[in-house]
């Protein structure tokens, strides 16, 4: 157990990493990270039907397909970030990426084009969050590692769950899905800028 000397109150853990500028850039990176996920998660089958024309077998498969090259890019990204030591750096790249597939998907007329699209930049997208833990560890004080890791996780997640209702707005609107995919690259292309700061040192 720690010492009573090394224990801190929840008010200046809080004040620790609040007031430091590095822990709002991996939040709003988070937050860019969580917008994604919560959109892909909600509106990817629909978007398979109604605005690619797939049946539900094809949906099926390109609604899972995602998440397995999701799987492959936190293993291959996680250890490209160990051979290079170059956390900032991978999850900028890999968040960038992860919304130029995005923007793909928006524009190329094929349908099967665009659903391979979604999975790769999914694929991407796996390598944002173990590295993101990474960075997080070599950023935040020890003594509160949890706690920012609590308060920037929390507040992305917030923000991300509004995600499905402002992609539903933006499609009710326009009669489409390109502006909810858009919203998802603006977003990701966002959150990838905030590592800009960070990827000298880290």
């Amino acid at each position: 157990m720690p010492a009573a000397e090394d224990k801190v109150s929840l008010r200046d853990a809080l004040v620790t990493v609040i007031r430091d500028p590095r822990f709002w850039l991996l939040t709003i990176f988070n937050c860019g990270v969580l917008i994604y996920l919560w959109g892909l998660n909600s509106w990817l089958p629909t978007y398979l039907q109604q605005a690619r024309g797939f049946d539900l077998l094809r949906t099926g498969f390109y609604s899972s397909l995602p998440f397995v090259l999701m799987i492959g890019g936190q293993f291959f990204f996680a250890w490209v970030s160990d051979l290079i030591g170059r956390r900032a750096v991978v999850c900028g790249f890999t968040l960038f990426m992860t919304g130029v597939f995005v923007y793909l998907t928006s524009i190329v007329p094929d349908a099967t084009t665009a659903a391979w699209c979604i999975a790769i930049s999914a694929g991407f997208w796996g390598g944002t969050s173990p590295t993101l833990f990474t960075l997080g560890s070599q950023i935040i004080p020890a003594k509160v590692t949890a706690a920012g890791f609590g308060l920037y996780g929390g507040i992305a997640n917030i923000v991300g769950a509004f995600a499905p209702l402002i992609i539903g707005m933006l499609v009710a609107s326009t009669g489409n899905f390109t502006a909810g995919l858009q919203f998802l690259v603006f977003c990701c292309l966002l959150g990838s800028l905030a590592m800009i700061p960070l990827m000298r040192k880290y």
